[in-house]
């Protein structure tokens, strides 16, 4: 433990979970990433192969026309490029676009969202984490001197004071795993996923591969939500329940416990724990939400065809054909001109002195022949054209 962390260990027992793992996460998620990206590590051999492969690829699918590849796309891909450099060699850059936006971004927005339950009072819910351990200490110590009175052969709920007891204590180990516990346990998560970041945001340049960056933003995105949902969860606990541990605090001094009163406080942190399981599974249904837009998808932006007054949602869609498709469409229709026009010829010739009317008709055909490919959609583009 370093020196820094370990002068937090006396401070209490939710304070010191919550600063120790606070601590550490960021020394061990700076350190990961340094280990990943600096040096003569694997993984700067793997990258360079891999940007090297990529660019390769990309090269040769530009130049043969091969798939969907544009050249229109080039800005893109450099900007894709540059940005998985940026974030896989600067600490700088991947702690304030990762790191700090899944680990404090979330504590930020829960202060901003919590402000009017803070600022109404100097209860336990003005400082949280304060708060969380007085009520902590307070549900201990009750259910201790609840213990007294119920005495050493006491069991279950066989009394009113054994049953206060039982509840108290419960209560004291519920709220600490559903507030601390909670939230440490998305803070190690953040850290050990942003330790492994660059490995992942590596992933995103091959499509074979971009489904583990996915999977990753997503494991992100989920204890991102699940820090910022459990501190929004803690700020309304504590308003809730600041009267009650304010009367347990009283009676237990005053020496006039109330053991209703004590299994009612205990009873809403239980509403409470349930409210935050419900919490997480939401937090992590949100995040399996998250998709990244399909930019290499093409689509026919003239639309389908059909009546006047159609529905496009109900009509085909038109795929856009490629480069040589398009090539060969056009040789096609020239070949056909060409082969009507010396059939026309060749009739004329022929016929002699046939009436001029025929081949007159004969050429409208070839016209009209040229004129049908033209207004063809999937041929209407010639190679070249501006997109």
């Amino acid at each position: 433990m370093s020196t820094p962390c370990a002068t937090l260990v006396d401070d209490g027992i939710v304070r010191g979970v919550l600063a120790t793992v606070q601590c550490q996460t960021r020394a061990y998620a700076e350190g990961g990433y340094m280990a990943l990206t600096t040096g003569s590590s694997v993984f700067q051999t793997a990258l360079t192969a891999l940007l090297t492969i990529y660019i390769a690829l990309v090269g040769y699918r530009l130049l043969f026309a091969q798939g969907e590849a544009r050249i229109s796309d080039a800005p893109l891909i450099a900007l894709k490029i540059g940005v998985i450099l940026a974030l896989v060699t600067s600490w700088a850059t991947f702690q304030t676009m990762v790191f700090d936006l899944a680990d404090r971004a979330p504590i930020e927005i829960a202060a901003i969202v919590s402000a009017p339950l803070q600022e109404s009072g100097s209860g336990l819910a003005a400082r949280p984490v304060d708060g969380l351990q007085a009520a902590y200490d307070e549900f201990s110590n009750t259910g201790a001197a609840y213990g007294r009175i119920a005495g050493p052969d006491a069991k279950g709920y066989s009394s009113p004071q054994a049953a206060a007891a039982e509840t108290t204590a419960a209560a004291s180990g519920v709220l600490f795993f559903m507030t601390a516990g909670v939230i440490s346990a998305s803070t190690l998560a953040i850290g050990v996923l942003t330790a492994l970041g660059p490995i992942f945001i590596a992933f995103a340049l091959m499509a074979v591969t971009r489904g583990l960056f996915m999977g990753w933003v997503r494991a992100l995105a989920a204890v991102a939500l699940v820090q910022l949902v459990a501190w929004l969860l803690v700020v309304l606990m504590l308003s809730v329940i600041d009267p009650w541990v304010a009367t347990l605090n009283a009676q237990r001094l005053g020496q006039r416990l109330d053991p209703q009163t004590a299994m009612s406080a205990g009873a809403l942190v239980f509403v409470f724990a349930f409210g935050q399981l419900a919490l997480i599974i939401g937090a992590v249904v949100v995040a399996m939400g998250f998709r990244l837009p399909d930019l290499s998808a093409r689509r026919d932006l003239r639309g389908p065809i059909g009546a006047p007054g159609q529905s496009p949602a109900g009509a085909a869609v038109i795929a856009t054909p490629s480069r040589a498709e398009r090539l060969a469409f056009d040789l096609q229709r020239d070949h056909a001109q060409a082969a009507a026009r010396s059939r026309v010829t060749e009739a004329a010739v022929a016929a002699g002195a046939a009436p001029s009317r025929q081949i007159s008709v004969r050429l409208d055909a070839a016209r009209r022949l040229g004129e049908t490919y033209r207004r063809n959609p999937a041929t209407s583009r010639r190679p070249g054209a501006a997109r």
